[in-house]
């Protein structure tokens, strides 16, 4: 396995300008962990001056370990079919700013939990959209990698695969689509399901792990990887009984910074 790290803990800082992608890049390196993850929320904008900004920052850390996922959060459960279409652009683009940085895989989400969401419907709205970004995926040379996700800060509402049915509605839906399964860990637990048994369900389509963790059951309460109720023996040993080998990407979201960065790579280097 290999060990990538997503600092959701410096999210607001990267986004408001006062971390660069470069810096981060490089703090990820001089840890010794093998790739670095991003939001798409870390790109201002898609011009050549900002692009080519970045680029330059880069290489000027010599960063070289490898870019690995950027997390992106496409709304394809939204009622409404002409914003639809806008998030299959959207992230049409956003893939070929990935494929620009060398980024492997892209985190894509179901969409939000509307009101009135027929679950069945809403599988299949979402797969629909899946299907049609798989074009532009292999054209970038990009992996889509569907999670069970909870709520990002770029939404106001919950993610509808939050639901353990509903995140098994999608798997199936997509089952014969080239896209893969982004195991999170924390939301396993914190969407009520035995996160075992969850696992075992889609082992075989897990592509790469969010190695993450929650205080609570209901909602996703973030801490500190291993002080909350995620069974990492448990989870890891499915993995390893499957023969998972790929990326384990460490969501840190413990709100301590670079401490708590650290003492996540500290933690997850037990199982990786």
């Amino acid at each position: 396995m290999k060990l990538s790290i997503l600092p959701v803990s410096l999210f607001s800082d990267i986004v408001g300008g006062k971390i660069s992608i470069a810096q981060w890049a490089s703090y990820a390196q001089s840890k010794g962990v093998d790739g670095y993850d991003i939001s798409s929320m870390f790109f201002p904008n898609h011009t050549a001056t900002t692009i080519n900004g970045i680029k330059s920052e880069l290489k000027g850390k010599n960063v070289t370990i490898q870019p690995v996922m950027v997390c992106c959060y496409p709304d394809f459960t939204n009622p409404d079919k002409d914003e639809r279409e806008r998030q299959i652009d959207y992230l049409t683009g956003d893939l070929a700013l990935m494929s620009d940085f060398g980024f492997q895989y892209c985190r894509i989400t179901a969409g939000q939990n509307h009101a009135g969401l027929d679950m069945k419907e809403a599988a299949k709205r979402s797969a629909d959209c899946f299907s049609r970004m798989t074009y532009a995926a292999s054209k970038y040379g990009i992996k889509l990698v569907f999670e069970n996700h909870s709520k990002p800060g770029a939404w106001p509402l919950i993610d509808f695969s939050f639901k353990p049915e509903a995140f098994l509605a999608v798997c199936d839906e997509i089952k014969d689509l080239p896209i893969g399964i982004n195991f999170d860990t924390a939301n396993a637990v914190a969407c009520g399901a035995d996160p075992v048994a969850l696992l075992e369900k889609v082992v075989d389509r897990v592509w790469t792990v969010h190695m993450n963790d929650t205080l609570t059951v209901g909602k996703w309460t973030p801490v500190s990887i291993g002080k909350g109720l995620v069974d990492y023996d448990a989870i890891f040993d499915v993995l390893r009984k499957h023969n998972f080998d790929n990326w384990v990407c460490i969501e840190e979201a413990s709100g301590k910074g670079f401490d708590g960065i650290d003492d996540a790579i500290a933690f997850a280097r037990r199982y990786v």
